[in-house]
């Protein structure tokens, strides 16, 4: 490898911009030191301003903090701005209720913007990103994992990205570059570090070039996605789509071609800070053709009628009760006796038409309510028949009760009052069928 393949990235990708000011993060190993040290190369010819940005994790205890005295050492001896961010990342994380990976990224991220740089330079390289794209494959992932990590982001660039992890190693030893070894990157315990030492070998006794393979695939679908993200711009102009309100018309989604749907979803979930994984992004794809809620993340769910698709959030799980349509029919005993099997797969109840008082409705439990199960000679309370019945609790507001104005006749799936019961005086039968939406035959 040699300094002309990171420009042949630079050029390709259109990193830097003669003036730019560079905010290069670097943890002294030898991917982000060749970093630095490439920047350093290019400085005078492109009137770069480099900062060094250096985040001390609290993970690996006097071992980190030597790798940052050895960094800012370096940068003081080649008269290089120095940054360093100390945290306790595991203390911190759980204090957050994060991972201390996603901690420490964001914390790192949020370090490097607030230098106030033009670009900022990260070290990862192309045997991150086939890690990367494994790591996700063996998650389940689409088009969008497979296109790995991108070479830029907005003011985020990779010059070292088509370069692997072997030649920036042989190129520093090679060149002198000084770096350090954090051990922990040989500790299989880690899925990282497993897919680094124990998958990829694998692949490169398949295939010697495997990871030159795997970039050459990550750049095609990175195109095919590119054309995707096209198609549903045009699709969004064309139909005046906007993202100022979390919602989604059902008919516009219906139009289009199911990667464009796919595209407007995930850009819908981004409106409330959410990447969705390809799980999450195919049942709410569903949700398109068929009217329901899906729960995504904690208190944010998917709806879906026949008219919009929106993203809600809910602080207490009784405001997702479900609104319950009933849907009925009177027949003679005779009818129901020939037709029994054809109403019993439509329908959930069936009882004696004769018996009931008034209308009949459907609503969640409320406090108080009670049943006299058919056949048990006793009368309880709801809530100690959902406990028999072993219903959860946060799920007991699902439930469809049916009642008429004598009270309680029936909790569907579960239980029919005595009272209402069919037997051998009935002449008429009353079926109930419900759905969530009025709109359902």
């Amino acid at each position: 490898m040699t300094i002309n393949k990171i420009d042949k990235t630079v050029f390709k990708f259109k990193m830097l911009q003669e003036g730019d000011t560079v905010c290069v993060g670097v943890s002294g190993g030898a991917d982000s030191m060749l970093l630095l040290s490439y920047l350093m190369t290019r400085k005078e010819a492109l009137n770069l301003q480099i900062i060094c940005a250096n985040v001390e994790h609290g993970i690996r205890g006097e071992e980190s903090k030597l790798d940052t005295d050895f960094v800012r050492a370096f940068c003081r001896e080649n008269e290089i701005p120095f940054e360093c961010l100390e945290i306790d990342a595991p203390f911190e994380a759980k204090q957050s209720g994060m991972g201390v990976e996603e901690y420490s990224r964001q914390k790192r991220y949020e370090f490097f913007e607030s230098l106030g740089a033009d670009k900022i330079a990260t070290a990862h390289n192309l045997s991150d990103n086939v890690e990367t794209v494994l790591f996700r494959m063996a998650r389940g992932t689409g088009t969008h994992g497979l296109c790995g990590i991108p070479p830029v982001r907005g003011k985020i660039i990779r010059p070292l990205i088509e370069c692997t992890s072997e030649e920036i190693r042989a190129f520093c030893d090679g060149e002198g570059i000084p770096y350090v070894v954090d051990r922990t990157n040989f500790d299989t315990q880690y899925t990282r570090n497993f897919i680094r030492h124990e998958i990829v070998p694998k692949f490169l006794e398949i295939n010697p070039s495997f990871e030159q393979a795997v970039n050459r695939m990550i750049q095609s679908v990175s195109e095919d996605a590119d054309v995707v993200d096209a198609m549903t711009d045009i699709y969004e102009r064309q139909h005046e789509i906007g993202y100022s309100v979390p919602v989604l018309r059902i008919e516009k989604l219906q139009q289009a071609p199911t990667p464009v749907v796919k595209r407007m979803i995930m850009r819908l979930a981004q409106q409330h800070g959410i990447a969705l994984d390809e799980k999450h992004l195919n049942e709410v794809h569903e949700l398109v053709y068929r009217s329901g809620r899906y729960q995504i993340k904690g208190n944010l769910y998917a709806e879906s009628n026949p008219v919009l698709l929106k993203l809600i959030t809910v602080t207490n799980p009784e405001e997702l009760a479900p609104q319950f349509y009933l849907h009925c029919r009177v027949m003679p005993l005779e009818e129901y006796q020939q037709f029994r099997k054809m109403y019993d797969e439509k329908y959930e109840f069936f009882c004696d038409y004769d018996k009931l008082q008034g209308e009949v409705t459907a609503r969640k439990r409320q406090e108080g309510d009670s049943i006299s199960p058919a056949g048990r000679g006793c009368t309880k309370s709801l809530k100690k028949l959902y406990n028999e019945c072993q219903i959860l609790p946060d799920e007991r507001f699902k439930v469809p009760v049916l009642c008429d104005e004598g009270g309680v006749i029936g909790v569907v799936g579960y239980a029919i009052d005595e009272r209402v019961k069919l037997d051998s005086n009935t002449k008429t039968v009353y079926a109930v069928h419900i759905s969530m939406e009025d709109f359902e035959e």
